[in-house]
This record gives C-alpha cells, structure tokens and sequence, in this order.
C-alpha cells in the first residue's frame, strides 16, 4: 500500500476549517498525492484523520432515531420513516443504519495508524513531536471504539446461525491483492465488544481526561486546550461503560460481560468528575447544557464532556419553531412521551390529571424544558410568548397551516428561544453546539448497572443507585426523594428506565435502549397526540401513528447489500 493514492479533496476543504491560517498545497491535476507526498506535509498527514471527524454528527434539526421511537413523530408527510415505522424497515432501505459512515471513518483511522507513524509533526522539537503522535494516535484508537460502538448498536445481533455476532472487524488497510480481505467474516459479538474495549483502553492511557493549558509549553502545544473539540479520555471512558451495559443488557448478554463491570466502569468516571458535587438544584442551569455558553468557556463544565465547537445559526429552529414563530414544526414529541413525565412530587402521573382540563401543572419541570404544550410560556427574543394550540389556532392539531403540529406538541430542547427570531423581517441566530458525550448519560448508565447488581443501595464505587436518582431528579426540580425511597429492586429498575427516556429525550438513546432491553411491546405500542378544544378546558387523545415492528427488529440488519458480495451472515428476520 506505499504506493496508494488518497484523494485530497475532502481532506484540504475540512483543513480550511481546521486551520485558518495554514497554507495549503495545490493540488496535482488528478486531485491525488502519493502517500509519501501526504505524509512530508502534517496539515495533509494530519487531515487523514481529521477526515474521520467529518462523519461525525453536528446538528439537532432532524431526530430520525426520536421518529422510529414511541417519543415523536415528524409532520413531513413525505419523510421515508413513515414507511419505514409502518413495516417498511428492511435490510435495504435502513434509515438507521451506521454501516457506511462507520466503516468510510474506520477506513481513514486505519489509514492514519498505519501510514503515519513517522511523521514529523514538529520539525524544531523532538518532544513536542512524540507527545503530539501520541495524542493523535490515541484519538484515531478512541475514534475508531467509538465507530464500532455504532456498528454494534446497529448491526449486532442474533445471526442466522443462532449465534450472537458483531460486525466484521477491519483493523488494517485493505490489502487490494488480497481476496480475504475483502470476505472478513462477522465477529462474534463478545470479539466486538473485546476489540472496542481494548481500543478504549490504548486511547486512554495516552488522551488527557480534558484540554486544558497547564503553562508547560511543550505539553501545551501537543496537547492543551486547542483541541477541546477533539476526542478526549473521558469521552473514551464513556463509550467503554457503555459498550459494557450494552453487552450485559438483556438483548446481548451471555454472563460474559457483566453489570458489575459497567457499574464499575461508570463509577469511575464520576469519581473523576467530581461525583454527585453539581447535580443538584443549586446547579438546575447545568442541565439546560445545549444552550449553555460555559461550556465553551473553560472545557471544565461538569455536564459536557466532548462537544462540537460552537457555531451561530437558525437552521435548528427553523426546522422546529411552531409555525406561528414562522417555523415548519418537524419534530412533534408524543403523548406518550409527555405522560412520562412525572408529577413535581415525583410521584408518576395519573389518568385522572392526564384527563383533567389542567394536564399540565405541577409537574416535573423537566416537560417544560422539553417539550412546548397549550399554555406553554417562553422568552422568545426578549418577550413574553405563550404558546396556543387550542382548536383553530394556527399551531393546533389539524389547522391549514401545513407545518402544524401532528401531536399537539412542539420540540423546546435544543432550540435557542431567548436568541433566535426566523421572522423574515428580523431572522437572528444564536449559539448551537453538538454534544457527543455528557455525564446524566453516565449517571444513569451507573444507575441501571448497578441496580441490576445490588439494588437501589447496593454500593459500587462510593454510590448508589437510588442516590444517583435521587440526585438527578433534585436537580430538575423533583425536592421530594419520598417516592424513590420506597421502591424496592424492580420498581427501581422501571423508574431507571423512565428517567433515561426524559433525560436524554432526543438524544439517539430510546430508540435503542428499547431494544437493548427486548421491550418489544413498548416498541409496537401506537404513538399518540392531543386535540384541544377551542376554549381551552377539554383534551382529547388520539393515535397519531400506528407503530409496525417485528420482534426480531430488536436487533437492525446487515445491509442487504454487503450479504451479496459474499457469505456475511444475516440477522435472524432480516
């Protein structure tokens, strides 16, 4: 492969974004360098890996995964998850699917491990050059644990064969010259799982846990607070504890991997984020972390811990602001998704109050950091908005604005209320970043492990399940721990389960998580909206969409695609 050639183009566009200032070569008439030629130039060398960070996600407008969830729907008549939803999910036609993207970014990551070991990134410092390799070299490991992570969420599952599988592990540069390159089997899943932790374990012995300056100019230089919106240890760390609750989740386990590993895992994270110290009602703003101009400040807020950089813009809102604030309203949140949410005592919602013409006071503020409903207050752009989707209005159920809401519902995450206004005659931006990786995740993944091991009181690590609850729910608004104080092992585990779906509503955690758990039931359940009546006082419930799931659809397919090229086993159904 010294001989290969790898287009550039790609690479020099996300290197203008990378690096402002830098000089960039021209390229030859057929757009390639030799390898040789890349690797004598670091801003080429380097942009082999950089490239890797191109496939990862950067925008909150669109939320397929919450759409083939029982947490939203999108009034896009036209989008293909309505199909997909209704039975249309096949191994041709996967809006969920990892497999391509994954495998372009595995592709640069090998690439970078192999071809550029001797690379001289500093010319005038030999230190600063092997600190600098090392920090690299360990992102392309961590980036690539974090590629095969999705590749297991997507792909693993029950084969054909009735064994438990992975993906195909590609950890080298195709060879062209070899056939068996091109025919790698499916791993076992427990091989998956084993090669992704070890790649956590490389990445993390050589990332620091975050970006900071330490006045030391040669460490500073290789690895201090420029690059912040790189991979970093704790980022690496997270995606171990999850790959390990994944592996000891119902859908995959074998004992091979266990609870009390994943526990472990995500015990030590928090006892390096300082534990439970800013989750807690003092600290409420913490959680609202996706508006949060802290978190680019000093790359120490205790919530984030790997995020894109931040960015201006309107597209977010535009795609979700209800139509009477001139946006086109795509991401409609469920019924069910809103009865999630329990009252502000802490105490689940009832029929009663969900029938009542009040469904919405007193409870978890959390509904109303999420979610915009009748009645809904919000500072939009220094005013005062109510939103108002009694019958006839214009954001209503059923109103002859096409972009209205399909539920009776509007999305409020993510969305920059205070800054942004898309009234064509004033069309303001505001901060936006992406966040890859955050720490209620964490808390939660801790929760759910350590419950199945010991209970809400079992102690791993310094915590328990209940307190780590306990405290998330304090944070939000919920003061009274009264009713997690009585719930025994099972009632726990139900309560874990909920605290997910509302934290990390959104956030491409449902619609697996539903399947990691086999809760196929809850997969198929109908999804259901709100009409309002005119005056306000009567709320009526309907379904909105039908949901057409198999039970073997816990685990996604193989494309259909890759099983013709040669013998890769598919999943069982597919």
């Amino acid at each position: 492969m010294k001989n290969a050639k790898y287009n550039i183009l790609a690479i020099i566009v996300l290197l203008a974004l990378w690096f402002n200032s830098c000089e960039v070569l021209e390229p030859d008439s057929s757009n390639n360098y030799d390898i040789e030629v890349i690797k004598s130039h670091v801003n080429y060398a380097e942009g082999i890996l950089l490239t890797a960070y191109n496939n990862l996600p950067e925008t909150h407008y669109n939320f397929p995964l919450s759409y083939g969830s029982d947490d939203a729907v999108t009034n896009d008549q036209g989008s293909s998850l309505k199909t997909t939803v209704s039975g249309g999910w096949t191994s041709n036609t996967n809006p969920f699917s990892s497999w391509n993207t994954a495998y372009e970014s595995i592709f640069y990551i090998n690439t970078f491990l192999e071809e550029m070991t001797d690379v001289k990134w500093f010319w005038s410092s030999e230190e600063i050059t092997a600190t600098y390799a090392k920090r690299l070299r360990a992102e392309a490991y961590g980036l690539r644990a974090w590629n095969y992570f999705l590749l297991l969420q997507a792909h693993a599952g029950l084969g054909a064969n009735n064994e438990t599988l992975g993906v195909p592990i590609v950890d080298h540069v195709l060879d062209p010259l070899n056939e068996d390159d091109y025919k790698i089997p499916r791993a076992t899943f427990n091989q998956l799982v084993q090669f992704i932790l070890t790649d956590c374990d490389i990445a993390i012995e050589s990332l620091p846990d975050r970006y900071v300056n330490t006045r030391e100019y040669s460490y500073d230089e290789a690895m201090g607070v420029q690059y912040t919106n790189r991979i970093n240890g704790m980022a690496v760390r997270m995606i171990k504890a999850k790959t390990l609750l994944y592996a000891a989740s119902l859908a995959y386990s074998d004992g091979t991997y266990t609870y009390q590993q994943a526990a472990e895992e995500a015990a030590a994270i928090m006892n390096l984020n300082d534990g439970l110290t800013d989750v807690n009602f003092a600290n409420q703003s913490y959680h609202q972390f996706y508006n949060n101009e802290d978190v680019v400040k000093n790359n120490l807020h205790s919530e984030v811990f790997w995020y894109t950089d931040r960015s201006s813009g309107n597209s977010w809102e535009d795609y979700n602001y209800p139509p009477s604030l001139y946006g086109i309203g795509r991401t409609n949140p469920t019924q069910n998704l809103v009865n999630a949410f329990p009252m502000l005592d802490g105490t689940p919602v009832t029929m009663l109050k969900i029938n009542s013409s009040d469904p919405y006071s007193d409870r978890d503020p959390r509904l109303s950091m999420n979610i915009l409903y009748n009645g809904s207050t919000i500072d939009h752009a220094g005013n005062n908005y109510t939103i108002n989707t009694v019958e006839g209005s214009q954001d209503a159920k059923g109103s002859s604005d096409p972009n209205t809401t399909l539920t009776g519902y509007y999305l409020r995450k993510f969305m920059n209320y205070s800054n942004v206004d898309i009234d064509p005659a004033i069309n303001s931006s505001g901060t936006r970043y992406y966040t890859y990786a955050r720490y209620t995740d964490v808390l939660l993944m801790f929760a759910e492990a350590a419950n199945q091991v010991g209970g809400p009181d079992g102690d791993i690590g310094g915590f328990t399940a209940r307190q780590v609850i306990n405290a998330i729910r304090d944070r939000a608004g919920i003061t009274l721990a009264d009713y997690v104080n009585g719930l025994s092992k099972g009632q726990m585990t139900d309560l874990i389960k909920n605290e997910r779906r509302i934290e990390m509503c959104f956030e491409k955690q449902r619609f697996w998580d539903l399947r990691r758990w086999k809760m196929t039931n809850e997969m198929k359940l109908p999804v259901n909206g709100v009409q309002v009546s005119s005056d306000g006082t009567a709320y009526s419930y309907f379904t909105v969409e039908n949901r057409n799931y198999q039970d073997y659809q816990i685990y996604g397919p193989i494309p259909y695609q890759e099983t013709q090229k040669y013998e890769m086993v598919q999943n069982q159904g597919w």
